[in-house]
Parts: C-alpha cells; structure tokens; sequence
C-alpha cells in the first residue's frame, strides 16, 4: 500500500528527512527545504535531464519555474503529489519506490512516472537525489478531466 507523505511515519531520522523532501514538494516549499535541510554541494539527478550540482543550481531552476522549465508536458503543473510504495534505509541511503503526479488546475493528472529513488544523507543532510524512470513518461498522454478534482485536496498550489 502507498502512503501518504507523513514524515511522522517514517522508521528512523533518514527516513523522516526524505519525507520531509516529497512533503516539501508537494507543499510548495521545496527551495526552503533545500536551504534548510540540503548540503551545499546538494546532487539533484533526474532520468533525461541534466544533473543539478549545488544549492545555486537547483534554486535557479526553480526560479525558472522548476521542472516545468524542462519539461514541456509540465507546462500546465499547478500542484505535485507522490505517493510512496516503499521505503527502506541502511547507512545513509533511503531508497524510495513512488510515483509522482503533475497536476493541472483543471484536474487533468499531466505526468506519472513510477520512480525508484536514492536520497543519500551525510551528517543530518541531504547530499543527493537520484530518481531513476523510464523517460517516456515525459511524451505521454495526460489523464482526463477529473469532474471532482479540487486543487485543495491535492496539496498546496506549486510556488513561482
């Protein structure tokens, strides 16, 4: 069963803070996270995209309007939701199983990669994430128009 992103769930201090990333995510706060919980030389790798390699990078990305930049089907990304399958942790490594959702406003779900994980964390940090996908999810088709969609159920609005 997926779960929903409760850092409170989370079985040890590594697990709690890469939940604490996807919450972010999901929450419109991810740079703030970033500051707060990431090393400086922070290592943010996608499937198909450049590698980000610092802080500066990665907020300069955002400031772009995140992967929406980079990704034309994300274009209309109003919010970002995951859901967790599995999670496991072992010497400074938490591997995550989730899938991810790209929201419209009008309820259309853009993008759904199926994505394994690695978050490695060094001294109470985040010091990188690599998310490994096949990439034909960034040609496919979004979901319809979901009549009872609410933005409000689906998190907080992406910020920029």
């Amino acid at each position: 069963d997926s779960v929903v992103i409760d850092p409170g769930r989370a079985a040890n201090d590594d697990e709690r803070l890469a939940l604490s990333l996807f919450k972010a995510m999901e929450e419109g706060r991810i740079v703030d996270l970033i500051t707060a919980k990431c090393s400086e030389d922070f290592v943010w790798a996608n499937s198909g995209l450049p590698t980000l390699r610092g802080q500066e990078q990665v907020k300069a990305l955002f400031a772009r309007g995140g992967f929406r930049a980079e990704i034309p089907i994300l274009q209309g990304q109003t919010h970002f939701t995951a859901e967790v399958i599995h999670i496991a942790s072992c010497h400074g490594a938490v591997l995550t199983e989730r899938i991810d959702h790209h929201w419209a406003a009008d309820g259309r779900d853009l993008m759904t990669p199926h994505i394994a994980g690695v978050i490695e964390i060094k001294q109470g940090k985040i010091t990188a994430l690599r998310d490994f996908y096949d990439i034909a999810c960034y040609q496919q088709s979004p979901t319809e128009i979901q009549t009872a969609f609410t933005l409000e159920a689906h998190q907080v609005r992406i910020a920029g």
